[in-house]
């Protein structure tokens, strides 16, 4: 996939952090406290997890983690041009947004939740977004002002108006300039531009590097002079964390939004071979003395297995990172592939309610405006989180007399420097009896994470029928744990803290209801004659309101009473909507009225069905969800669908799309044939090829299309299954999915 150097790009093998011991430790120092400890040779593992319990964040990574949700904006001649990285040899010339306006991008950000912006001052090709004295690739030699402006300048200046924290994007890599991979006169360089960002900018919060070490014009690579960067940040803006290729703050690893189930802020610090270091990374074997923490990738970073093998333990907490575009420039072409507010909502509970820090991209558009498209989304996300948490079903609960004569405000107060401290005890358990018997379906936990992070395992549990009844539970806390489960009807409850490294320290807990949800039954689908589609909702006392129209409904528009019946194609849209106005998300989905037929010889699976064989020759394009409603999933089994065109016709070409999704067991087929008929019995290969096997984990649009002429009124597509899971995948061994949408045959 053509991703940017966010995060993954050029670090999608970024197994290597470069730090000098010394100033390693110095770098993460801000105010008194134990951020990194040596542990003794011949710990016991007791000793060594009592020891990570004490590691805490400094007081820059504390403010930071605080902050939950930044803002990515990306912006530069790429915008320009189409392209998500540039080669350095570009015209500034066609840098000219006409409608520019910083103050909307940060008041659009600040209006959506966001806490800090970062600008991509300089990306790959090198082209700054300020006056840079050392080169001339440069806004000065744009028409953009008469080349008098200074977009970092605006940018900075738009944060201070509308309270945002300001963080900076510069890349190391360098496609323009000359002197890049002449190592010490480009780290020069790079610490003039440095320097310039650091300086007359006002107060910076966020240095933001990544590890992308490509050829610069001379086909050279760049040894990168690290703790001289760092050294300047500290001095400069000793506040600031410096993130990914940092020692602040890392990567999570992937950036499709999503952070780990079990997220440790506490993980390993240890000296590593470098030849093998550098062999899994872009960067070459830096001076002696740089120690990488490691492969900070894996599923487990910090349980008790990992740390006991460790030397030395830092905190590092995770920062995840994610487009609300495919792209992270952006792109006409992408202004309908905007992540809704559902997904967004996804996000969230899967990145900041997993103990990380949410960064999401927002690309202006080529007239330097937030698009509409973003906008909107953005703003049904904020609204739809403000209305989620607005109430605490917590508040005011009664909590049973032996826990230390707790008193509820402490945990529902949205401070976490207040806590409950049970003390040592054999088990942690906190029943609480609440105002009134409600309904929820979200719960909260923080941890004072100034005093560290502890809690390994926890259960929550519901008073239902008379008993306890388990409702959901987890690992990892940290700076805050958001879990969803099905709605629950009960007026009592009850935390357990199962396993904790210390006494724990519980700085909040909540209680909410997500929004009402619709749904649709089939979500989409294509028929030849009619259809009925059923609505629901799982909350009772709530009304749903459709259209048919393409509007968005509301409570004037159609109320649902009973099943829709639809005889030509339809794009319906539906909400829910409770008695005190609270909104469901919107639900757009489609049904096609087919020409074609079309049979499977294995049957898709039930979940992912796309509303029946139609779904394959709709007309409907699936997106990268693969449970948007539109692609046909089958579980170890192979596709193998035969089309009928209704009469012998002249065909020239074929196409037919897959969607992999690794991380979700969607794999791409080893094998795809087309062939083609005139009377249904003799079939005749057009086309056949194998494609390929992942070596790592791939989320994109597989779409294979081809040339061919022939007479056909029958198309058969077989594409044969991926089968067993690679030895490098989580899932190793077991069945893969294979999901398609769309054939083709003009």
């Amino acid at each position: 996939m053509n991703k940017s150097v966010c995060a993954a790009s050029l670090v999608i093998n970024l197994l290597a952090l470069f730090f000098i011991t010394p100033h390693f430790i110095f770098a993460q120092e801000n105010t008194p406290g134990n951020n990194f400890v040596s542990l003794k040779p011949g710990s016991s593992v007791q000793e060594i997890v009592e020891s990570a319990a004490h590691v805490v964040p400094s007081g820059r990574q504390l403010a930071w983690q605080r902050l939950e949700t930044i803002a990515f904006v990306h912006f530069g001649l790429n915008t320009f041009y189409n392209q998500e990285w540039g080669r350095g040899n570009e015209d500034p010339g066609r840098f000219n947004p006409t409608l520019l306006n910083t103050d909307q991008w940060a008041r659009v950000i600040s209006e959506s939740g966001f806490k800090m912006l970062i600008m991509t001052c300089k990306h790959h090709d090198g082209f700054c977004l300020w006056p840079s004295k050392f080169t001339t690739h440069t806004i000065a030699s744009s028409p953009w002002m008469n080349g008098k402006g200074d977009l970092v300048k605006q940018v900075s200046e738009s944060c201070r108006k509308y309270h945002l924290k300001f963080g900076i994007y510069l890349s190391p890599w360098d496609r323009h300039e000359p002197c890049y991979g002449n190592s010490p006169e480009y780290n020069t360089f790079f610490l003039n531009q440095l320097k310039a960002l650091l300086s007359n900018y006002g107060t910076v919060d966020e240095v933001w590097f990544d590890g992308a070490c490509g050829e610069g014009t001379n086909g050279k690579k760049q040894v990168y002079d690290w703790d001289s960067y760092y050294t300047l940040v500290r001095k400069l803006q000793p506040g600031a964390v410096i993130s990914i290729m940092g020692p602040d703050v890392r990567w999570v690893g992937t950036e499709s939004g999503y952070g780990r189930e079990t997220e440790w802020s506490v993980v390993p610090y240890s000296s590593a071979n470098q030849d093998s270091i550098a062999g899994n990374s872009q960067q070459a074997a830096l001076s002696t003395g740089f120690i990488p923490p490691g492969d900070m990738e894996q599923e487990d970073l910090g349980s008790r297995n990992i740390i006991s093998k460790a030397s030395n333990l830092i905190w590092y907490p995770s920062e995840v990172d994610v487009s609300i575009r495919p792209g992270w420039f952006w792109h006409a072409s992408e202004n309908t592939r905007v992540k809704p507010p559902a997904k967004l909502l996804d996000i969230y509970f899967s990145s900041v309610g997993r103990n990380s820090t949410l960064l999401l991209n927002i690309p202006p558009d080529s007239t330097g405006l937030i698009n509409e498209s973003d906008i909107n989304s953005l703003n049904s996300w904020n609204k739809a989180r403000e209305s989620i948490f607005m109430k605490n079903l917590a508040e005011g609960a009664s909590i049973k007399p032996g826990n230390n004569a707790l008193n509820i405000t402490i945990l529902t107060d949205k401070n976490d420097l207040t806590s409950w401290k049970p003390g040592k005890q054999a088990l942690y358990s906190l029943e609480m009896t609440l105002e009134s018997v409600t309904d929820f379906n979200v719960l909260l936990l923080q941890e004072s994470i100034s005093t560290g992070q502890r809690i390994e395992h926890f259960t929550l549990d519901a008073w239902v029928d008379s008993v306890w009844r388990p409702v959901t539970g987890g690992t990892t806390v940290g700076y805050k744990r958001l879990l969803r489960f099905p709605t629950v009807h009960s007026g009592k409850v009850r935390l357990s803290i199962d396993q904790s490294r210390l006494e724990p320290e519980l700085s909040e807990l909540g209680l909410y209801q997500m929004l009402p949800q619709v749904h649709v039954n089939p979500s989409s689908a294509s028929f030849r004659e009619s259809i009925d589609v059923v609505l629901s909702c799982d909350e009772k006392d709530v009304s749903i309101f459709y259209t048919t129209d393409g509007s968005e409904p509301g409570p004037k528009s159609s109320p649902y009473i009973h099943p829709l019946e639809f005889k030509g194609t339809t794009d319906l849209c539906c909400v829910a909507i409770r008695k005190d106005g609270t909104s469901s998300f919107p639900v757009r989905t489609s049904y096609t009225q087919g020409t074609y037929d079309i049979k499977l010889k294995n049957a898709p699976d039930e979940k992912y069905s796309g509303g029946g064989t139609l779904a394959l020759v709709d007309g409907a394009i699936g997106t990268n969800d693969f449970a948007d409603g539109h692609w046909i999933g089958f579980n170890g089994t192979d596709l193998d669908a035969t089309l009928d065109l209704g009469s012998v016709r002249n065909l020239h070409e074929f196409s037919i799309n897959f969607n992999e999704c690794t991380k979700s067991w969607i794999f791409r087929p080893q094998q795809l044939e087309f062939l083609v008929s005139e009377d249904g019995e003799k079939f005749s290969s057009v086309y056949k090829k194998s494609l390929g096997i992942p070596e790592k984990d791939s989320e994109q649009i597989i779409r294979v299309n081809f040339d061919f002429s022939c007479k056909a009124r029958y198309v058969k597509v077989r594409a044969i299954n991926f089968g067993k899971l690679p030895g490098w995948h989580p899932g190793s061994g077991e069945p893969a999915w294979l999901f398609s949408d769309e054939i083709t045959a003009r």
